[in-house]
């Protein structure tokens, strides 16, 4: 099985991969067998900083230490559980010394073999106003939609003034719930979940979409490609 090696953003992101790969090698091999996995983790306030200040030239740099430092410990591929750092995936990959999923291509992927047509795209505000997703959507036939400033606001205050802290509220749920239920209408049939901790707290069973964890989806196409032969 081929090295794999998790650039962490967040450290719930690079936990839940890691927790997630180990889990899919238990489905498949007995005795707790899995990939060789390694991770960085550089500060996540340094990685904010640039991105908030739009300098994707220095989150592509900070990426790509961490790359190199995976690489030096034997990673044979990386992945980047974070979803707005992709907008620096195509400089990270034109210097990257090892191949890079990209979770964005992923989830597109994903929606295609499921055959939504229309995706609600919900995270941060980076990830939902810069349009991350509806070029690689596009591509594989299916729209990208993107939610009205005030239910972005929504989504993005809960997340960080609930869900980051640990402080997630029943009034907080039934708004995300009824974003969700908005989107519906405007005949979205899936929503991906582009931030690490949304799953944590929304179920599919209560929602009026059908819910794709980009995290967790991530995870699982490395488990698969760590599979592969050369």
């Amino acid at each position: 099985m081929k090295h794999i090696g998790i650039v962490g953003i967040t450290a719930e992101g690079a936990a839940l991969c890691y927790q997630t790969i180990c889990r899919e090698a238990a489905k498949k091999f007995p005795d707790f067998k899995h990939p060789e996995i390694s991770i960085h983790q550089r500060s996540f306030h340094h990685i904010l900083q640039a991105q908030e200040r739009g300098k994707w030239n220095a989150v592509a740099g900070m990426i790509l230490e961490s790359i190199e430092k995976l690489h030096a410990s034997g990673a044979e591929f990386a992945i980047i559980p974070g979803n707005s750092v992709h907008y620096a995936i195509k400089l990270v990959r034109q210097k990257s010394p090892i191949p890079v999923l990209s979770i964005v291509e992923v989830a597109a992927e994903e929606c295609m073999e499921h055959g939504y047509r229309k995706a609600a795209i919900l995270g941060v505000g980076f990830t939902m106003k810069g349009g991350l997703y509806i070029e690689p959507l596009k591509d594989k036939g299916i729209e990208a939609y993107t939610l009205p400033e005030v239910d972005q606001k929504t989504v993005s205050d809960i997340i960080y003034q609930e869900i980051v802290p640990g402080n997630v509220t029943e009034r907080g749920l039934e708004r995300l719930y009824g974003v969700m239920k908005r989107a519906r209408n405007q005949n979205c049939d899936v929503a991906i979940l582009a931030c690490t901790e949304l799953p944590i707290v929304l179920s599919e069973d209560k929602s009026d979409l059908s819910l794709l964890d980009t995290t967790r989806l991530l995870a699982k196409k490395a488990f698969e490609y760590s599979l592969k032969e050369d």
